[in-house]
């Protein structure tokens, strides 16, 4: 059988490696290549998860929010954000505001950004 030597990257070791095993490095190599990716993909949500609750938090409320009640993030023409319980459809702001955004508090206290109004 022929033998593939290699050298430990780590440790500076010098080992072999049977023919076989190149077959299931390419295996190994695209399990952790898409491990990578899905770690990213949820890295790089958690990062927007905290930005959003970042910007919320340095928000003016002045309300106790409830969990699971939507709210309204909106930005003054000053650049200072405020959360409001009105939903912009049912104000009119035009030219006082900038609406960002709906926002549900959950369980742990985190800001869920969500889609529709």
């Amino acid at each position: 059988m022929d033998k593939i030597i290699k050298i430990d990257d780590v440790e500076g070791k010098v080992y072999e490696l049977d023919n076989w095993k190149p077959d299931q490095g390419n295996q190994v190599k695209k399990y952790f290549s898409s491990k990578f990716i899905e770690l990213k993909k949820e890295y790089d949500s958690l990062v927007n998860d905290f930005n959003w609750n970042k910007i919320i938090f340095e928000s003016e409320i002045l309300f106790v929010p409830v969990m699971g009640k939507k709210y309204y993030l909106y930005k003054k023409k000053c650049g200072k954000n405020f959360m409001s319980l009105i939903n912009p459809s049912d104000w009119n702001f035009e030219g006082k505001f900038d609406f960002i955004g709906v926002f549900i508090q959950d369980s742990r206290q985190k800001w869920n950004k969500i889609e529709d109004l």
